[in-house]
């Protein structure tokens, strides 16, 4: 009987899904990678909400988003809240955006190393790019990482 109870209460037990996570679970200032070649530091909830329409028209999926605490989303349903029209009149300037924030399977330190290092090591051109990559594997900020790969910092 004592085991019959038991095991009632463990099935009712059920772990909850996570909420979907939000704007307000960011640890600012953040960094979306859009394309394959642009990665744009956002300052606050305000800044993530008006992107660069050039940078809207490069995404080819949802782009990845990474917070200052390493934490890792993606950007799904990323759009302008201005119609195709008024960005067509508008090619260059900032529009409004809506998205909805997905974790992504892999957070952390390392994991937003791995999505940035494709940034820097497409820059064959560089010079210093040895010394950009160990800066990279280095470097404990993603403001900093965001400067090395941009082409400053390291």
């Amino acid at each position: 009987m004592r085991w019959s109870v038991l095991l009632l209460f463990l099935a009712g037990c059920r772990a909850k899904p996570l909420p979907p996570p939000s704007v307000a679970d960011l640890r600012f200032p953040v960094a979306v990678m859009f394309g394959n070649a642009s990665v744009v530091v956002f300052k606050d909830a305000d800044d993530l909400g008006v992107m660069h329409v050039g940078n809207l028209t490069s995404v080819t999926g949802p782009p990845p988003l990474i917070d200052s605490g390493f934490a890792i989303y993606t950007l799904t349903k990323l759009g302008s809240t201005h119609n195709g029209l008024w960005l067509m009149l508008h090619p260059t300037g900032g529009t409004p955006v809506k998205f909805e924030l997905e974790r992504a399977p892999k957070s952390g330190i390392e994991a937003a190393r791995e999505i940035l290092r494709p940034y820097l090591d497409q820059q064959t051109w560089r010079t210093d790019l040895k010394q950009k990559r160990r800066a990279l594997a280095t470097e404990q900020t993603l403001p900093g990482m965001v400067s090395i790969v941009s082409g400053g910092g390291g």
